[in-house]
């Protein structure tokens, strides 16, 4: 899965930014620009979203492959962190576990959903 990203920044540190299901890499922007973060960053956009392509496969492991993919391909570092928001949040969390070619030093979720109701799930399976 090639995704399609932004980066930039320079060092040894790297910061990974994960957006929320709907979202793109371009809500990053505003954030980027008042950040202190002394090191590298890459945005991703996630499969099936923005300009990067879709698949049949959207599980969290999915989702998270493809991140270790591009981190190790674009960027490997000794020291990185994971700030994911929403559904990038919960890869973040996938990312973790250290299965994806990369063990992050710190991992950041915000705003993620853990409590769905019947009608939400339903939904989430019709989408």
């Amino acid at each position: 899965m090639k995704l399609a990203y932004d980066h930039g920044g320079e060092g040894d540190k790297l910061l990974v930014l994960l957006h929320g299901l709907g979202a793109t890499r371009h809500v990053w922007k505003p954030i980027l620009a008042q950040a202190r973060w002394t090191g590298r960053w890459i945005a991703p956009d996630l499969r099936g979203h923005g300009a990067s392509p879709h698949a049949g496969d959207y599980s969290l492991a999915a989702y998270a492959d493809d991140i270790g993919k591009l981190v190790n391909a674009h960027a490997p570092s000794n020291e990185i962190v994971v700030l994911g928001h929403s559904m990038g949040g919960a890869v973040a969390l996938e990312l973790a576990s250290g299965s994806y070619g990369f063990t992050p030093k710190q991992v950041f979720g915000v705003g993620i959903k853990v409590l769905w109701n019947d009608d939400e799930r339903a939904g989430m399976r019709r989408w």
